[in-house]
């Protein structure tokens, strides 16, 4: 009988194992940087393509096509199919300004850096005033949820687009696992499939110097999560925002059907996997919104209205499947004590002032 077992447990498979030894929440949060409210509630955004010049569609009977419908809610579903008609009804999604939702950010700039900080580290930081590659000494979520978890390095782990989130992902280098930019994975950790993909990122051109495409970064990551078990696992994707600084229109909304695409891939994954099927909460969100005219809705920043409007969703086990929250506000500043509170820790342990979490995202367990 002892051999039989011992047999049956070389068989098993590493996320059966880690199932069995490890049954503890998961938490996968995503970013879609500088999504605006108006395409992720609204889907085609008639303002801004009613002029060329404004949009840069290339073919606006084709965008019509693939994306216009009749009204904002089929609009919506239009560009991304999947996260409204099987995600959200699983979960909670909040700033919706056309139902009286709000989530806004409470830094001053309203771009990038000090977004990703606000998120990470759970209040504003007022020393972050730049997108500059800088590391900051301010304790992100991350590092602090990998220390109270017991965990490797490599079991919180964040995949971004943008390589300056090899400084933001945490105050200590190495204190999380981060694969950014164009960075190369270590030898011992790489599979085949991650050493194969890193070749061919090489040879697909981004759109800007320093950020990949989005999908070597959802593939890379997926890749990281069937293999090497993250508690904590950060997607932070970049597309939408760089072709939104080039006013390509089109392409902003064809970047995000392609992330919606992503979002199905992971969610069979999640749900392939014992380890993770009904222990994984994901959170979606962005790090700042952009302006709302034909004129502006390239920009944001200081002096750009619309850039403090942002979204939020929160879709898990522990989540209450209400879908859209009409009237219910947040703050950026919310999102990392929310993921605490979807692992199962207690936010108010974690040194410091720091926004409270989302009221009922993370039930009881």
């Amino acid at each position: 009988m002892t051999r039989h077992l011992a047999l049956a447990a070389l068989l098993l498979s590493p996320s059966v194992l880690a199932a069995q030894a490890d049954p503890g929440d998961r938490v996968i949060l995503i970013t879609f940087d500088g999504v605006r409210v108006e395409e992720f509630f609204g889907g085609l955004d008639t303002v801004v393509s009613a002029r060329e010049e404004d949009s840069g569609i290339y073919d606006l009977e084709r965008l019509r096509r693939d994306y216009w419908r009749d009204t904002p809610e089929a609009r919506r579903r239009a560009v991304m199919p999947f996260f409204w008609d099987s995600l959200a009804p699983r979960g909670m999604v909040l700033g919706n300004p056309a139902r009286g939702g709000a989530v806004r950010i409470t830094n001053a700039y309203g771009f990038s850096a000090p977004g990703y900080q606000e998120l990470l580290t759970g209040r504003a930081q007022p020393d972050v005033t730049s997108n500059d590659p800088v590391r900051y000494p301010h304790q992100t979520v991350l590092e602090y949820a990998r220390d109270r978890l017991g965990l490797p390095a490599h079991r919180v782990a964040l995949f971004g687009s943008w390589e300056n989130f090899r400084h933001y992902a945490a105050s200590r280098e190495g204190a999380v696992f981060v694969n950014a930019g164009y960075d190369t994975l270590p030898a011992d950790l790489r599979t085949p499939e991650m050493r194969r993909l890193t070749e061919l990122e090489r040879r697909a051109l981004a759109l800007w110097e320093g950020s990949r495409l989005d999908a070597f970064t959802g593939a890379l990551g997926l890749a990281w999560l069937r293999h090497h078990d993250p508690r904590v696992l950060y997607f932070a994707f970049n597309d939408t925002d760089d072709l939104s600084h080039s006013r390509r229109y089109d392409r902003v909304l064809d970047a995000l059907h392609a992330l919606d695409g992503f979002l199905a891939e992971l969610w069979r994954t999640v749900e392939s996997l014992p380890a993770y099927r009904g222990r994984t909460t994901l959170i979606l969100t962005t790090d700042h919104g952009r302006g709302h005219t034909p004129r502006d809705w390239t920009d944001h920043g200081e002096g750009v209205p619309g850039s403090e409007s942002m979204w939020l969703a929160v879709i898990g086990p522990r989540t209450p499947d209400r879908g859209e929250m009409p009237g219910i506000s947040a703050t950026q500043a919310s999102v990392a004590a929310t993921l605490l509170a979807c692992l199962g820790l207690s936010p108010e342990d974690w040194a410091g002032t720091h926004a409270p979490p989302v009221a009922g995202a993370c039930g009881p367990r």
